[in-house]
C-alpha cells in the first residue's frame, strides 16, 4: 500500500521534495525493477526501463544540456509516446532546466501548435528523436538549438543532478487549446508532487496494483496523471501510443487483461468506442476482474456509455462499481476531485429549465424531456478546497447555485508563463487566500462537484442559460448514443447554435431528426441548424477533447461528410438524404 510516511510525496514530504528526489528514492527502493514497461505495437513489450537505468540515461543527456544551454533554459520536448520522453524529461531537470511539454508530433495540426509554442514559450532549445526534429526544423528559427536526444545520451560523462527546491519550476505544460490559444503553465516541483501525493491516496494505491496508460505523454493526463504516478508509485506500468489505441481501441482492452492491470482510464469517447466494439473485435478471453479503477475525466461522462460499456464487458468481470469520475485541469497540475474507489459514478436528474435559470434541482420526475441527468465529478482530496462563485460579484454560492469553480490548492499553477493579463483574471485573491478561477462552471450537491459546461460553451437562448455539453450529453442520450456535438452562436460568423450528429446509417436520420427536435423542444430552444455527418471528421486535441468549431469546419469544408443538414426554419438537404 501508499504509505504516506515512507513515500518521498507524503503527507508532508511533498512540500519540501522534487521530482529528482522522487526519481532518487525509487532508485534505492526498486533498483534494477521495471517501472516503465511500453507496448510498442499496442500489444506486446517492446521496451523496458527501471528507476536505475533512467537515472544513467537522465544524467549523461543532462550533462549535454547543461553543457549547451544556461541554467533555467525552456527546452522544448518534441516526442510520440515512448521511455525516450520520460528520460528526456527528467534530462532537462538534471540539467538545471525547464521541459516544456504540449506538442505531440503526430497529431493533426502539430506544425501550426509548434510554431506558436516555440514563439509563446520563448524556448531557447528543442529536444527530439533525430527524424521528428528534422521533419519540424525551421530555418528562421535560428536563435534555437536543436538537440537530437541520440547526441545527448553520448554525453562523454554522467552529470549530477542540479540543486533545485520544492519551489523550483518543473514544468511549462501547455493546454490542449480547444477553445482558444494554448496557454503555458507553470508548474513547480511541489505542485506536481503534491498532486501525485492526492492522486495516491485518492486511488488508494495498493502493492499489487499495475497501471496502463494510452495517454499522451505531452498531455496532463499522459505525464502528471500516468509517468509520474507510475514513478512514485514504483509498481510496473504499462504505456501504449494514442494512436495505437485509436487504430483499434480493442488493443486497450487486451492489454488489461492480458497484463492484469487494476488501474485504467481515459475521457468518456474511450469507453464509448469500445462499447461500440463488434463481436468480432471482441475476445471471449478477456478477463476484467482485476480492474478495480476505470477512471473517466476531460469529458462529460454520459450515462448511456457507462450502462452500455458495462452490458458489453460485465460478462468479462468488469464491475461497473469501477467506474472512478475525475476532474482536474492543467492549472491545478491535473487532478482536483474524484471518486470513491469502488462504489461507481454517482448520476443524480436534475430539472432542465431549473438548471438554465442557475438552479440544480434534484427531480425524481418520470419525463425524461424535463430532466438532465449529470455525473458526479466526487469531492476534492488532500488540502484542496472547490468553490462556487458568482462570476461577476466575485461572491461564493451556497450548495445548489451554478456557478464558476474555483480552486484553492498546493497545487494551483504558478501563473501562465508570459501572460501577465491572463494571470490576474484567472489566479485572484479573496481575503489572502489565492485561487484559481477555472473558466468551468458547475455547482456541488451533497458535498460533491457536479460540472455544467466551461465558460467558452456558455450561450444564452431566450433568457435562458445554456451549456453545450450539457445538450450535446442530452442529444446522445435520446439518439441511442450517438456522438453529439454543439457548437455555440458566434456573431457574425453564425447566429443559431449548430448541432452534428455522427451516424454511419443514413437511414436513421428521419429517427434522430425527430429525437432531435424534442430535445431541443425540451431545452425550450426552437430554432438551431443541424448536420448528420459521416463518421472520421470529428476534431479532437491529443488528449481526445472535441474541436466544435474546427469540426464544424471542417464538415463545411467538405460537402461529403454531410449525409443531411438544415435549419429548424429553413430545411435544406444536402448528401444522401433529403430533408422535409
Amino acid at each position: 500500500m501508499y504509505e504516506e510516511d515512507q513515500a518521498i510525496v507524503g503527507a508532508e514530504s511533498w512540500k519540501q521534495r522534487t521530482l529528482v528526489d522522487l526519481l532518487e528514492f525509487r532508485r534505492l527502493t526498486r533498483k534494477d525493477n521495471p517501472i516503465f514497461l511500453f507496448l510498442g505495437d499496442g500489444e506486446n513489450i517492446t521496451d523496458r526501463l527501471s528507476a536505475e537505468e533512467l537515472h544513467n540515461r537522465a544524467s549523461l543527456a543532462g550533462a549535454h544540456l547543461a553543457r549547451l544551454l544556461p541554467t533555467g533554459a525552456r527546452v522544448i520536448l518534441l516526442f510520440e509516446n515512448g521511455l525516450d520522453y520520460i528520460v528526456a524529461f527528467f534530462a532537462c531537470l538534471y540539467a538545471g532546466h525547464i521541459p516544456v511539454s504540449g506538442i505531440y508530433p503526430s497529431a493533426i495540426g502539430a506544425s501550426e501548435r509548434f510554431s506558436f509554442i516555440l514563439q509563446d514559450s520563448g524556448a531557447q532549445a528543442v529536444l527530439g528523436k533525430r527524424d521528428t526534429l528534422t521533419l519540424f526544423h525551421l530555418p528562421d528559427a535560428n536563435a534555437v538549438k536543436w538537440i537530437p536526444l541520440e547526441s545527448a545520451l553520448n554525453a562523454p560523462r554522467p552529470i549530477a543532478p542540479a540543486a533545485l527546491t520544492s519551489d523550483s519550476l518543473a514544468l511549462v505544460q501547455y493546454t490542449s487549446g480547444s477553445t482558444e490559444n494554448p496557454k503555458g503553465v507553470c508548474l513547480s516541483h511541489r505542485n506536481i508532487c503534491h498532486n501525485i501525493h492526492a492522486q495516491l491516496i485518492s486511488f488508494q494505491y495498493q502493492d499489487d496494483d499495475t497501471g496502463l496508460s494510452w495517454l499522451p505523454f505531452t498531455h496532463d493526463m499522459g505525464l502528471v496523471g500516468a509517468v509520474l504516478p507510475a514513478l512514485a508509485a514504483g509498481n510496473p506500468f504499462y504505456f501504449m501510443a494514442p494512436d495505437k489505441f485509436i487504430e483499434k481501441p480493442s488493443r486497450w482492452l487486451e492489454a488489461i487483461s492480458r497484463y492484469g492491470v487494476t488501474i485504467s482510464g481515459g475521457p468518456d469517447f474511450a469507453y464509448r468506442y469500445c462499447a461500440r466494439l463488434s463481436g468480432e473485435e471482441i475476445s471471449p478471453r478477456w478477463d476484467f476482474s482485476r480492474w478495480n479503477i476505470a477512471f473517466n475525466g476531460s469529458e462529460n461522462i454520459s450515462p448511456d456509455t457507462l450502462e452500455k460499456f458495462s452490458a458489453t464487458f460485465g460478462p468479462m468481470g468488469f464491475k461497473s462499481a469501477a467506474f472512478y469520475p475525475c476532474y482536474g485541469l492543467a492549472e491545478n497540475a491535473l487532478l482536483v476531485t474524484s471518486g470513491r474507489k469502488g462504489h461507481g459514478v454517482s448520476l443524480v436528474s436534475f430539472d432542465r429549465l431549473a438548471l438554465s435559470n442557475g438552479e440544480a434541482v434534484v427531480t425524481g420526475t418520470d419525463d425524461a424531456d424535463a430532466v438532465t441527468v449529470l455525473a458526479s465529478c466526487g469531492t476534492a482530496h488532500e488540502d484542496q478546497h472547490v468553490h462556487i462563485v458568482d462570476p461577476e460579484l466575485q461572491v461564493f454560492l451556497p450548495e445548489g447555485r451554478v456557478g464558476e469553480i474555483w480552486i484553492d490548492s498546493p497545487s494551483v499553477s504558478v501563473g501562465y508563463l508570459n501572460n501577465p493579463l491572463r494571470n490576474a483574471q484567472c489566479f485572484v485573491i479573496n481575503d489572502g487566500t489565492r485561487y484559481l478561477r477555472t473558466q468551468d462552471f458547475g455547482f456541488l450537491h451533497e458535498g460533491a462537484l457536479f460540472h455544467v459546461g466551461r465558460l467558452s460553451e456558455k450561450f444564452a437562448y431566450d433568457g435562458n442559460v445554456y451549456y453545450t455539453n450539457d445538450i450535446a450529453v442530452s442529444l446522445s442520450q435520446a439518439m441511442d448514443g450517438a456522438l453529439c456535438i454543439v457548437a455555440p452562436p458566434e456573431l457574425p460568423k453564425r447566429d443559431l447554435p449548430c448541432l452534428m450528429i455522427e451516424t454511419a446509417d443514413a437511414a436513421r436520420i428521419p429517427a434522430l431528426r425527430q429525437a432531435m427536435a424534442d430535445t431541443m423542444k425540451s431545452y425550450r430552444i426552437d430554432r438551431f441548424a443541424f448536420y448528420f455527418m459521416r463518421k472520421g471528421f470529428v476534431i479532437r486535441t491529443p488528449s481526445g477533447k472535441i474541436r466544435a468549431d474546427l469540426t464544424l469546419g471542417n464538415i463545411l469544408a467538405e460537402p461529403s461528410s454531410i449525409l443531411a443538414s438544415g435549419d429548424t426554419h429553413t430545411p435544406i438537404a444536402t448528401g444522401m438524404t433529403q430533408m422535409i
